[in-house]
């Protein structure tokens, strides 16, 4: 009786102690766990749903124009017509230094020259020299003026009030020692430099009732060379080689279906990329391999383009696609679920590694990034 007790105790205690184990001990780690678990799981699903980066953001305010790049390409620069000066600041705007104290009032244009150091200045029919530091200095009152040779000599369109001749003329950075190139029919004409060359090119201000291709300006000795099609309402922007260029245009006179086609020099051959948008939404890798634009979305069906847009009868509503200029492979530079205003995205900027796309929102003037 007394063996059959002990056993009975003996068991007794087993089952206790198993039952205490599992209760107390197993089941509260399990549950332990388990809530880690959830946590966890909570925790990545809460980074997976939140961008690493927000996509979309306003890094400058103001009334911003010649965005670009620095020499070194780390940083933005540009100038703020409501801060009075010339200012640098880093990729995500917490960092600014300010370039210049100058006042230029409202300035409509900058054309950088390539070591950023000088700059081209517009406002209204008047075109300025400036060099940071100095004074800036009054060149020609003229329509069009860009740099050309290396930022060596300018050119420019020029126009005798008693006679109208209209011509094309080239000068020493300050506007002397000029020299006439050709006549011109029209100055109302959009000019820029060829990278890598010492030649300058000019166009027809884009309009949709008139046909227009572009010419080449030679350095020193030679024709104008007019290269490409006759396209309505064209517009042109040159890679950063100098080698290819971007040409948006209208299908039809008066039209609005907008064509962008990526052209060789070389050969003159043309590729339709099927995005319809304009050149001043457009801005090239810095491999010259693809091409970043902004795709208006509410273009009018009666409207007349580039004509009404330029004219600031409407502003565009954009998404973003960045396109392979060899392929025609588009993608979506981000979804459109990220975009929380709209933008009408101008002076297009990449950085050198294609991580952000800079734009000024036409809408406001003020100066955003896309984190690529």
């Amino acid at each position: 009786m007394k063996k059959v007790f002990v056993i009975s105790l003996v068991m007794f205690l087993l089952v206790g102690g198993f039952y205490f184990i599992y209760n107390f001990l197993l089941v509260d780690n399990s549950a332990k766990n388990d809530s880690k678990a959830s946590q966890i799981s909570d925790n990545n699903s809460e980074k997976s749903n939140a961008p690493i980066l927000e996509k979309v953001i306003k890094i400058i305010d103001g009334n911003i124009k010649g965005l670009t790049l620095d020499l070194k390409g780390d940083k933005i620069q540009y100038y703020n017509n409501n801060e009075k000066g010339f200012w640098l600041a880093s990729f995500d705007g917490s960092i600014k230094e300010r370039l210049s104290n100058d006042d230029f009032g409202k300035l409509d244009k900058v054309v950088w020259s390539n070591d950023k150091k000088e700059a081209i200045l517009k406002m209204g029919d008047s075109f300025y020299l400036y060099k940071f530091g100095n004074k800036e200095k009054f060149i020609k009152k003229t329509k069009a003026l860009s740099w050309m040779n290396f930022n060596q000599k300018i050119v420019y369109s020029y126009e005798d009030y008693a006679s109208r001749k209209k011509t094309l003329n080239i000068a020493n950075p300050d506007g002397s020692d000029w020299k006439e190139l050709a006549k011109l029919e029209s100055d109302d004409i959009i000019m820029s430099y060829i990278p890598e060359s010492a030649k300058a090119s000019f166009w027809s201000v884009p309009d949709a009732f008139k046909e227009s291709n572009m010419t080449i300006i030679p350095f020193g000795e030679g024709e104008l060379e007019k290269i490409g099609e006759m396209k309505f309402g064209s517009d042109y922007l040159w890679s950063n080689d100098g080698g290819k260029f971007l040409r948006s245009s209208v299908s039809q006179k008066g039209g609005n279906n907008l064509n962008l086609e990526v052209c060789e020099v070389k050969n003159n051959n043309c590729t339709n990329l099927n995005l319809p948008t304009m050149i001043s939404k457009c801005a090239w890798s810095k491999n010259n391999k693809s091409v970043y634009c902004a795709l208006p979305k509410n273009i009018d069906k009666n409207s007349v383009m580039p004509n009404d847009y330029l004219n600031n009868k409407f502003s565009t509503n954009d998404i973003f696609w960045k396109v392979n200029v060899g392929s025609g492979k588009k993608e979506k530079v981000l979804d459109e679920k990220y975009i929380k205003e709209e933008l009408d995205a101008t002076n297009l900027v990449i950085s050198p590694n294609e991580d952000f796309l800079f734009f000024i929102n036409k809408k406001n003037n003020n100066l955003f990034r896309i984190a690529i």
